[in-house]
């Protein structure tokens, strides 16, 4: 059997490890928290920081390892990219477009350079220039550490002194101590992921996002996004012209997108899976093979082996249950009228845990599909307050 190696093995791995399994590969996980689920799944463990491309090089080249595949992060994407150019792999993007798709400096660079609509940037590595030009810019803004993803390193600010906080949070949680500052767009937030094979999307799938409890952390998703109908062509056009612009290997473009006034902002992009199990959903709403798709781009397979079925559902999306406060968890109740909707649940904490981290960590994931959109939205959108979770301060 062929050893490939799939970078972490957290839950958002779980299903492509599964995947790669499935079509005949041994597979090795990697990362520095073993006792992460996806590891179990997995036919070895061999441990190492997958952000650490010499490391995970090493690890390649003393295990016979012949392929790899990008985990649910940014780092792992640039990692797997460092990997394969060292290798001679040529499946994965070169290390300098990784680079530039997931460094937020880089990323909005390239889009004004190609006239693609985005916030104009400002990017710093020197913390006391970034402040003076918060003393000269238009607000509210947003401060964003440049190297990180899932919320983290980012603030809204309102004023002077808001900004002062924001670019200290962004420059200390960032690792290369660089952020960017941008104009805080006021609209829609929604996501559109392509699936590229030879430049083209083949498939696509659009989703709307919601962060009420921590507004730099999606917390829901529901797929389709609302008006997708009316941007789609221009999303497309947009995935496409950067696929030929940067010479984009097969595989998965995510675009996040903020709409105002009915135009698409591109904010932010990801060459690689996303978390949550997503592509499940995808799967499930457009009937191509996400997953499996994902395998066979990473590893040089033959693409035209990739069937796309019906779709299972019309409209679907997932949820973190999330509490307000930290503690002791004691009891999570769904009522019956969401409980008939899901389809999956995973739980993060059981009673007696204890969640450290409110305004990052879920209770547990639920996975849901209705057969009405405007329902499904607004019942989503009420999910927090019907969702009653019993928390224990100690």
């Amino acid at each position: 059997m062929k050893k490939i190696l799939v970078l972490n093995g957290s839950f958002s791995e779980q299903t492509i490890i599964e995947t790669a399994k499935k079509l005949g590969f041994y597979v090795v996980t990697t990362g520095n928290q073993p006792n992460l689920i996806g590891h179990k799944s997995a036919d070895e463990y061999i441990p190492a920081d997958y952000s650490d491309g010499e490391a995970v090089l090493e690890l390649i080249k003393n295990n016979g390892i012949e392929g790899v595949v990008s985990c649910a992060n940014d780092f792992g994407s640039i990692t797997a990219s460092y990997v394969a150019e060292k290798m001679g792999w040529k499946s994965h993007d070169s290390y300098e477009t990784a680079l530039t798709l997931h460094h937020k400096d880089k990323f909005k660079a390239f889009l004004e350079k190609e006239g693609i609509r985005c916030a104009h940037s400002e990017s710093f590595t020197d913390i006391n220039a970034a402040k003076a030009y918060a003393r000269t810019c238009e607000y509210p803004i947003i401060a964003k550490a440049n190297d990180l993803t899932g919320g983290k390193g980012i603030l809204r600010a309102n004023n002077y002194d808001e900004a002062v906080f924001a670019i200290d949070n962004a420059f200390t949680r960032s690792r290369s101590k660089h952020i960017v500052v941008e104009p805080y767009l006021i609209g829609t937030q929604q996501s559109f992921d392509s699936f590229l094979i030879n430049g083209r999307v083949v498939s696509y799938v659009s989703n709307n996002t919601f962060q009420p409890i921590n507004p730099y952390l999606i917390q829901s998703e529901t797929l389709p996004a609302e008006g997708v109908d009316k941007i789609k062509d221009e999303m497309i056009g947009i995935a496409e012209h950067i696929a030929k612009a940067l010479d984009l290997k097969d595989g998965i473009l995510g675009l996040q997108h903020i709409l105002v006034d009915g135009k698409p902002y591109i904010m932010e992009t990801m060459k690689r899976c996303f978390g949550n199990q997503f592509l499940t959903l995808a799967t499930m709403i457009t009937g191509f093979p996400w997953e499996e798709a994902y395998v066979r781009a990473a590893l040089g397979m033959d693409m035209s082996a990739i069937k796309t079925e019906e779709p299972k559902v019309r409209f679907c999306g997932h949820h973190g249950i999330m509490a307000t406060k930290n503690g002791i968890v004691k009891s999570c109740y769904i009522p019956p009228e969401i409980e008939k909707h899901i389809f999956k649940r995973i739980d993060m904490l059981k009673p007696g845990d204890r969640l450290n981290d409110y305004m990052n960590e879920r209770i547990a994931y639920i996975y849901y599909s209705y057969d009405n959109e405007a329902e499904m939205n607004a019942a989503v959108a009420k999910y927090n307050d019907m969702i009653k979770i019993e928390i224990e301060e100690d």
